[in-house]
């Protein structure tokens, strides 16, 4: 009778071992599972991801890498002499803007590098092309008197939804005066019929510079 009892423990025993291996081998298969199911999830999101196989447009040696000035905004009264002086005269050459199409008039300041500061207006024309814009009246009459090299420039212009930046051709022929990045003074026109316009000391304005504007102007 004994010998029975040992040889059913041993049974037991072996039944057990049996039991556990099974076990193992279920929760290996589940996590063969589960892996698979994360490995699948994986390159779904992997398809998913944008592809990013480029390089920093910084480590181009095919572009030019000018050093740029600080972009940022400021409150007119915050801004130094430079500053207010050339959007004061851009609202005032605002004031003369030819603009019976649009009636978006537009001012332009630009100070030489010998000091002198050039005002211009947008003229605009019947057949479109001919008209041309603040910017570049501005500074055609710096070029026409020799001027060659401009160290600011203004804006003005007034637009419900914010600031008014050059358009893309003023951005470049900007840019052919440039040998240096150079300030570029931006502001909302005030939203009044005053005969003397005037900006408020904590109207905002947007200090950018030729080089922001156009990073990759064309050169040849």
């Amino acid at each position: 009778m004994s010998q029975k009892r040992k040889e059913l423990k041993k049974c037991m025993k072996r039944l057990d071992a049996l039991q556990k291996e099974l076990a193992k081998q279920k929760t290996c298969r589940k996590l063969k599972l589960y892996m698979d199911q994360l490995r699948e999830l994986q390159r779904e999101v992997d398809r998913r991801q944008p592809c990013r196989t480029g390089f920093p447009v910084s480590e181009s040696v095919m572009l030019p890498h000018p050093i740029k000035l600080c972009e940022y905004t400021i409150c007119f009264s915050q801004l130094d002499n430079c500053g207010r002086e050339l959007l004061e005269d851009a609202l005032n050459a605002r004031c003369f803007a030819y603009a019976p199409y649009s009636n978006f008039k537009v001012g332009a300041a630009f100070r030489s590098k010998g000091g002198k500061v050039f005002t211009g207006c947008n003229v605009e024309n019947a057949a479109l092309t001919p008209g041309c814009c603040a910017e570049r009246t501005a500074m055609l009459k710096g070029i026409s008197e020799g001027c060659r090299a401009f160290s600011a420039g203004a804006v003005v212009a007034y637009h419900p939804a914010g600031f008014t930046t050059p358009c893309g051709v003023c951005r470049q022929f900007m840019n052919e005066f440039a040998k240096l990045d150079v300030p570029i003074y931006i502001a909302q026109a005030p939203e009044s019929s005053a005969p003397v316009p005037v900006f408020e000391d904590d109207a905002e304005v947007l200090v950018t510079s030729v080089y922001h504007l156009l990073p990759h102007a064309f050169t040849v």
